[in-house]
């Protein structure tokens, strides 16, 4: 099988920014999940809790619109701690931010008013959108044995990122994913599996 630069593929030849290669070339992520906005973007490193807690915040705001430079104080962090969670719900599109102001979208404000275990449910459609997160199910799902080596999505990312960056990017997926159900991991095989039913 042969792996394209989902942001690059189908552009005249032309070298992908991130892997110096020709469009053709780049090993990140497969045909399938290519056309995916994000296909080329790293997961933010935000716990799946401070999202919800974002969210949560943003809800019981007046207006339901905050400076986003005034947000650290509210919620008990410092900016550069909320950056990546800010990047994070924006990612999911649960957030946006408009001169220098973030708000709720309507997915935002419909998942923050759920319940579980319906916003585990709403979570769960949002970050299967997410390309890494959707190439690790997908590959799940289609093995027979159900499970998907951890060390083939780590080599791939090895060919965009450090090493420590490749572990962070999968310790990430798995951490959302756990939340919304999507896959889960077995430490003594090293396998992605399907979540427990």
């Amino acid at each position: 099988m042969r792996w394209t630069c989902a942001a690059w593929a189908g552009r005249g030849g032309r070298t992908c920014p991130r892997c110096g290669r020709r469009s053709t070339g780049c090993t990140l992520f497969s045909p399938e999940v290519t056309g995916m906005a994000d296909a080329m973007q790293p997961l933010p490193h935000a716990p799946i809790g401070m999202i919800l807690g974002l969210l949560e915040h943003l809800k019981d705001v007046p207006g339901g619109r905050e400076d986003l430079y005034k947000l650290g104080g509210p919620m008990g962090y410092e900016l550069d701690d909320l950056l990546p969670v800010t990047e994070a719900a924006k990612r999911l599109g649960l957030v946006r931010i408009v001169a220098g102001d973030i708000e709720l979208t309507p997915e935002g404000k419909v998942l923050a008013a759920a319940e579980e275990p319906e916003r585990k449910e709403r979570m769960s459609r949002y970050l299967r959108k997410l390309s890494l997160i959707a190439d690790i199910r997908r590959a799940v799902e289609r093995s027979r044995s159900g499970r998907a080596p951890r060390n083939r999505f780590l080599e791939r990312l090895r060919e965009s990122f450090s090493e420590a960056e490749a572990e962070r990017q999968l310790s990430t997926a798995l951490d959302w994913a756990r939340y919304g159900e999507v896959f889960d991991f077995d430490p003594d095989a090293e396998e992605f599996v399907l979540p427990p039913s």
